[in-house]
């Protein structure tokens, strides 16, 4: 059973639109991410699935009943669903115990309020208000109301969006064993496409066009984007342009094997800059040759700043991401050499 489908979806607000013939499904128990720019249309799709706007065009199915159309209307309150939007509006006149009783059906419940107040880690502030926690806070006492209501359907609109960083990545891995517990379904909406590929198991990049461009697992998307839009969401990549001929494509940091449809076709190159491999060179004779820029560990990776010249001696600026112990001077010369699993091409 699919907990959602939604066919031939198109939204407009003041005429302008915003979602452009979507189609999604969710499995049951399954975590899907809807991960696209500001102004892509995510959170109007949650509105619309959660029945908080009137659907124009398409159908929503929820459990396999139609929920939504242009002909009918399911009541939010009819729908089984849990929501948490970026404005998580908690009763400020109860205190945090109080607000995680409030779901209808709280007594009914897999949840206890002390293990999910301690998930959230807040297991002091069951008796305060919520003007007496930070936004951060605030966001974790909604999202556990949310999940407390054991809804069939759990919507999520950026839930992490106001955490620091440190804090964002507990919450997030206890939010995601706490999901997996409960084996209900999530559609989750965020900009951050690692985020994205930590949580879900169906990722579905919008554009700003209200498009769903892509979906599939995350495996699937960083792997084999289908165009430059996909595999630029995935973090900076090194671009060119260039002529197929022979099979291969000229670049700067060298020739890249090409698909032999693509011959004599124009096309852009990414090369992800992990994919840039670097070796150090006192004066190097073969191979492409690139100067150190700068040198910036990161922590996990070395970022690696490179220029190279062109067919014409034009500067051309090169990202490369390297391991750690990797810190080559400024100035100093570099071989490079390049990973074609994190090479993409597409017709221009």
């Amino acid at each position: 059973m699919l907990a959602v489908s939604i066919k031939n979806l198109s939204h407009k607000i003041n005429s302008k639109k915003i979602l452009n013939n979507v189609n999604f499904e969710l499995k049951k128990e399954s975590i899907a991410c809807i991960l696209g720019p500001s102004g892509s249309g995510k959170t109007t799709l949650l509105k619309l699935i959660a029945g908080l706007d009137k659907v124009q065009q398409g159908q929503i199915f929820i459990n396999d009943k139609e929920v939504s159309s242009a002909y009918r209307h399911l009541a939010t309150e009819k729908r089984k669903i849990g929501f948490l939007f970026q404005d998580y509006a908690l009763f400020p006149h109860l205190t945090v115990r109080e607000n995680l009783k409030y779901p209808v059906n709280y007594k009914n419940s897999i949840y206890k309020i002390n293990d999910i107040i301690e998930v959230i880690k807040l297991p002091n502030s069951l008796d305060k208000y919520p003007h007496e926690l930070s936004g951060g806070e605030q966001q974790r006492v909604a999202l556990a109301r949310s999940i407390i209501s054991n809804p069939d359907l759990l919507l999520l609109d950026e839930p992490f969006s106001s955490l620091d960083l440190n804090l964002r990545e507990e919450i997030r891995d206890d939010t995601l064993h706490l999901l997996q517990k409960s084996n209900v379904s999530v559609i989750i909406v965020t900009h951050d496409p690692f985020e994205a590929m930590f949580i879900s198991n169906q990722i579905n990049i919008m554009d700003t066009e209200g498009k769903i461009v892509q979906s599939g697992s995350p495996a699937k998307l960083y792997n084999s984007p289908i165009n430059s839009y996909v595999a630029e969401f995935f973090g900076e990549t090194n671009r060119f342009d260039g002529i197929v001929k022979n099979s291969q494509i000229q670049t700067p940091i060298g020739k890249i094997k090409a698909p032999s449809e693509l011959e004599n076709q124009k096309v852009k190159v990414h090369v992800r800059p992990k994919g840039v491999k670097l070796n150090e060179q006192p004066t190097p004779v073969n191979g492409i040759k690139g100067t150190v820029m700068a040198s910036k560990l990161m922590g996990s990776f070395s970022f690696i700043h490179l220029s190279v010249l062109d067919d014409n001696n034009q500067v051309i600026h090169i990202h490369s991401h390297m391991p750690p112990d990797f810190n080559p001077k400024q100035s100093s010369a570099v071989e490079i050499e390049i990973d074609e699993n994190q090479t993409f091409i597409f017709q221009s």
